[in-house]
């Protein structure tokens, strides 16, 4: 139930948030925010994250996605009982990230982005939160291993 929350949560973020650049912004053209340090413009992302990979056209990017979800499913569902509710919320998160930006490309052909920072590639939510939460996940097995390891030990870290 915890990793539906994040994935509910996260997908409902991403795609309203979509849905308003796409109707409010102008294609390509920037809207500033924060000076020049954070800025809105929209535009069409026939890649990965982050517009890696942009070569290899929507269908091949489709399969990709789709083969990492299935992964991320297969694993979480492979190890849930070990996961703590902090640890399966943000997989639901990141679950909620893969979705949106599939649910882009196979509605639209390519995927919605539209947050600028500089030196940076436009994204979106769901980029924000499949990063992110990656970065968190693996943090928490880092110190949630790093506990175990000192308790086998005999310190208490």
């Amino acid at each position: 139930m915890i990793v539906t929350i994040g994935f509910v949560i996260t997908l409902m973020i991403d795609q309203i948030t979509k849905a308003v650049a796409e109707s409010n912004l102008q294609y390509l053209v920037r809207v500033d925010l924060i000076g020049r340090i954070l800025g809105l413009r929209y535009v069409h992302n026939k890649g990965v994250s982050f517009g890696l990979l942009s070569k290899l056209g929507v269908y091949n990017i489709a399969i990709i996605t789709s083969t990492i979800i299935l992964l991320l499913l297969f694993i979480g569902n492979r190890f849930k009982d070990k996961l703590t509710s902090k640890e399966k919320f943000i997989f639901g998160i990141i679950l909620g990230g893969a979705l949106g930006n599939l649910i882009d490309r196979l509605r639209l052909g390519y995927v919605v982005d539209f947050i600028e920072l500089p030196y940076w590639p436009i994204f979106n939510v769901a980029d924000s939160c499949i990063v992110v939460g990656t970065a968190l996940l693996l943090l928490l097995f880092y110190r949630r291993e790093k506990l175990r390891a000192g308790r086998s030990n005999g310190n208490e870290s």
